[in-house]
């Protein structure tokens, strides 16, 4: 089984992560791709990647992708992320483990932007 976590930074404000929470839920409802779709916050709320994991395992997973849900490659997805899934690989080492690009670096991102704005 193939699991997609869709990670976002985390806020304090709860309705931002209610946002974040009903994207995953739409990309769950449209996907032919995945068979288990989790949503993963860096900071300020849960679940945390390790939690998200932890799903995904419970499912019967063997291979994770993980979609950075960032417009910018900043620290968290240029550093963080991709230290945490190393860490991973050795904690879970008969699982597959994914980095994707990050949403800013998507080829449709000057047409949402187009679509969005007209």
């Amino acid at each position: 089984m193939k699991s997609l976590i869709i990670i976002s930074h985390g806020s304090k404000k709860e309705a931002s992560n209610k946002e974040v929470i009903e994207i995953v839920n739409q990309v769950k409802n449209s996907s032919t791709v995945y068979e288990n779709i989790q949503p993963a916050f860096l900071e300020f709320a849960t679940p945390t990647i390790q939690e998200s994991i932890e799903k995904c395992i419970q499912a019967g997973t063997h291979e994770i992708n993980i979609y950075p849900y960032f417009l910018n490659s900043g620290k968290h997805v240029t550093k963080d992320i991709p230290e945490t899934i190393e860490k991973l690989k050795v904690e879970y080492p008969t699982l597959i483990f994914n980095l994707l690009e990050h949403f800013g670096k998507s080829k449709r991102i000057n047409e949402i932007i187009s679509e969005h704005i007209l």
